[in-house]
C-alpha cells in the first residue's frame, strides 16, 4: 500500500503517471532549454485546453545539480531534470520520497514551455506492448518504466497518436 502512495504523490507533483526507481536521466544528461529567470506558471483546467485565468506562482527558476530549482515557495515543479527527445520537446524528471516520475516539456523560443503528463492509461495498449510497459498491479493508471529507450519510445508515440490534441497541464513564461 505505501507504494501505491508514493505514486499517487508523484503523480500530483509532477502529473505523471509514468514512474521508474532509479533516476533515467543524470545530471550529466540533462538539458537546459529554459533560461534562468522569473517566470509565471499557469495551470490548465482538466480539459486540457483552458488556462486558468491568472498565475498560480510566480518566481525566479535557477538551474542548480542538473535541475530547475527555485528559492521561491510553492514552485510546482522544483527539481526537475530535462533531457530532449525530439526538437523542442523534452521528458521531465522529478523526484518524490521513492520514485522518479516523467511527463513532457514542449519548449518554445521567448522563454514559453507547456507541460503534460501522460497517464498510462491514456495511452494505447499497442503502445505500451510494443514497449513491454505494463500498468502497476495495484494502482490503476501507473506506469513503471526502468529503461530509457523504452520511455521515450512510450512518450514519442503518445505525443504521435495525440498530434494536435495532445493536452497542455499548465504553461510556464518569463517575465524578466
Amino acid at each position: 500500500m505505501r507504494t501505491a502512495a508514493i505514486i499517487a504523490m508523484a503523480a500530483a507533483l509532477l502529473g505523471g503517471c509514468f514512474y521508474s526507481e532509479d533516476a533515467l536521466i543524470s545530471r550529466g544528461q540533462a538539458d537546459y532549454p529554459l533560461e534562468e529567470g522569473v517566470y509565471s506558471h499557469t495551470p490548465y483546467l482538466a480539459d486540457g485546453v483552458t488556462p486558468f485565468d491568472r498565475p498560480a506562482w510566480t518566481g525566479e527558476i535557477e538551474r542548480s545539480w542538473g535541475r530547475y530549482v527555485s528559492d521561491d515557495e510553492g514552485f510546482p515543479h522544483d527539481g526537475a531534470r530535462l533531457k530532449e527527445i525530439a526538437d523542442g520537446l523534452y521528458i521531465a524528471m522529478r523526484r518524490d520520497e521513492d520514485n522518479w516520475s516523467y511527463g513532457l516539456i514542449r519548449v518554445f523560443p521567448g522563454g514559453v514551455a507547456t507541460y503534460h503528463a501522460p497517464e498510462c492509461q491514456n495511452v494505447e495498449a499497442a503502445i505500451l506492448d510494443r514497449y513491454d510497459v505494463t500498468e502497476h498491479e495495484e494502482e490503476r493508471g501507473y506506469c513503471r518504466v526502468d529503461d530509457w529507450d523504452r520511455l521515450v519510445g512510450v512518450m514519442l508515440s503518445y505525443v504521435d497518436m495525440m498530434g494536435a490534441d495532445l493536452p497542455i497541464d499548465g504553461v510556464y513564461r518569463r517575465v524578466e
